[in-house]
């Protein structure tokens, strides 16, 4: 059992998109077992209000604004209005004091593709050439300069909504698709990496575990049928994970790295980052760790 000192801490909250979820699940019972009350919400199921009498925060008759901290598992996509508002929700909630983990700011950051990449890129981290743009054609310069692009949605995870286009024709129909259905087109130079990437997870400015995700064909998350394995945590891959987190804000995150022949780079930074195929690979529980940091946080804000 861990030995944080949690008698200042009586109730918490996990956000979740999804609240029976196998990382969410082992959350709760971690801080179920430290004898903390602890609730689960959807921001998407939550009610908010002004100027009224009753909370100006609740979800299933929950008072959101009597936690004494939140830990945001993951934040549910939508409409434009709808993740607005559901951020909006955070914000306040952290405007009347309440501690976050992951912050609502470093969230926000995070689930924009491009502004996480030009974030990185500013700060000197090896990025893919990347273009982001409205328009068809802008996207097929970019395709006749890369040759080979994988096509991404601004905002996603998991993989979910990635293309690989190596023909120019079958490129004018995508980017003309996605312009049509007034979509912005993330292309993405493809890298080649063996099949095969690296997610390193870090908590509290420290990378704990490390595991390789080996893929049958050029998609290499979980969802798609991926197989963890081991990888050792080396100097670089620490340095270079925890340089991402603290560009972006977070206090725990999963990083994607590929090997590729001019060294390493990261392709993305997630703020909602699973843990399910890395605790496989790992001989400590994932969970304790980002509760025990999460204890700390509320601590260190009081």
């Amino acid at each position: 059992m861990p030995t944080t000192d949690v008698k200042q801490i009586r109730k918490v909250g996990v956000a979740s998109a999804e609240p029976e979820g196998w990382e969410t699940s082992r959350l709760i019972s971690d801080i179920q077992g430290r004898e903390v009350d602890c609730i689960v919400f959807d921001v998407s199921e939550s009610v908010v209000r002004v100027a009224d009498t009753k909370p100006l925060a609740q979800c299933k008759k929950q008072d959101l604004t009597r936690l004494d901290g939140i830990l945001t598992r993951a934040v549910p996509g939508g409409s434009l209005e709808q993740v607005i508002l559901r951020m909006d929700l955070l914000h306040c909630l952290e405007r009347l004091g309440i501690p976050f983990m992951n912050r609502p700011s470093a969230i926000e950051k995070a689930v924009d593709k491009y502004y996480t990449l030009r974030l990185l890129d500013m700060a000197g981290v090896p990025v893919p050439r990347t273009v982001v743009t409205q328009y068809a054609r802008d996207a097929l310069r970019a395709f006749r300069r890369f040759k080979d692009v994988v096509v991404k949605p601004l905002f996603g995870s998991g993989g979910v909504g990635m293309t690989r286009v190596d023909d120019h024709e079958i490129a004018r129909r995508v980017f003309r698709a996605l312009e049509a259905s007034h979509y912005v087109m993330y292309v993405q130079e493809y890298l080649e990496h063996g099949h095969q990437d690296i997610r390193v997870f870090v908590i509290g400015g420290e990378a704990i575990a490390a595991m390789y995700r080996v893929g049958s064909d050029w998609k290499t998350t979980i969802r798609h049928g991926a197989d963890p394995k081991h990888c050792p945590l080396t100097s670089e891959l620490e340095k270079l994970a925890i340089q991402c987190t603290d560009i972006i804000g977070l206090e725990y995150a999963g990083i994607d790295i590929l090997e590729t022949p001019h060294g390493l780079v990261v392709t993305e930074v997630n703020s909602s980052s699973g843990w399910q195929g890395l605790q496989q690979v790992t001989n400590f529980d994932i969970a304790s760790r980002i509760v025990d940091r999460f204890f700390q946080v509320i601590r260190e804000s009081q």
